[in-house]
């Protein structure tokens, strides 16, 4: 199975798996500002570049649109500055220089400048990092943190509910407990 295959399902859970602020801008129906001349509003450029590659390496592209394409890093933009606490937003700063540090120090490069192979090498890194429990480092916490966000983002977008989910305005009637596979996938809740 592979990432987009994992995410599908997990968007099924989407709920359960957000956390802090990520969950508030999911129901306060937070989306991606699709504008020709957009600017972040909260992250530096430099960050939101990074936050872009991080996402599109979360979700890249397949047969369909990857988390670039659905504006998964405005998305991400928006969520932090409108629906986080000071102390979520001071994280997420952080967390968004730990991509750079941590490619800094192992390639001599920014996140952004690196091959797609070093990218995939540093979030598994940091997604090992999560796993340890012992480490109790901001680095350990980054990798859920951004790839919840990034699920959120993706899945909210009008390309994550579209496209990556079965999108059906009017499902029909109401069958309660159904095998997913009769179905034939997850269905998108808007668009």
């Amino acid at each position: 199975m592979d990432r987009r295959d994992i995410l599908k399902a997990s968007a099924i859970f989407l709920g359960y798996g957000l956390v802090g602020g990520t969950s508030i801008a999911v129901l306060n129906g937070c989306k991606a500002d699709t504008s020709d001349g957009w600017k972040p509003s909260f992250f530096t450029a430099d960050q939101i570049d990074t936050l872009a590659e991080v996402a599109e390496r979360i979700i890249p592209k397949t047969d369909t649109p990857g988390a670039k394409e659905a504006l998964v890093h405005r998305y991400i933009d928006e969520a932090v500055k409108n629906n986080y606490k000071s102390e979520e937003q001071e994280f997420a700063l952080k967390a968004a220089d730990i991509f750079d540090m941590k490619s800094t120090e192992k390639f001599n490069k920014k996140f952004v400048a690196i091959t797609d192979a070093q990218k995939d090498e540093i979030l598994q890194e940091l997604a090992d990092l999560s796993k340890n429990e012992e480490d109790q480092s901001d680095a350990g916490e980054v990798f859920p943190r951004i790839r919840s966000l990034v699920a959120a983002g993706y899945f909210t977008s009008e390309i994550g509910a579209t496209q990556a989910l079965i999108y059906d305005p009017i499902p029909g009637p109401f069958e309660g407990c159904i095998p997913l596979s009769d179905v034939g996938g997850v269905y998108s809740l808007r668009w």
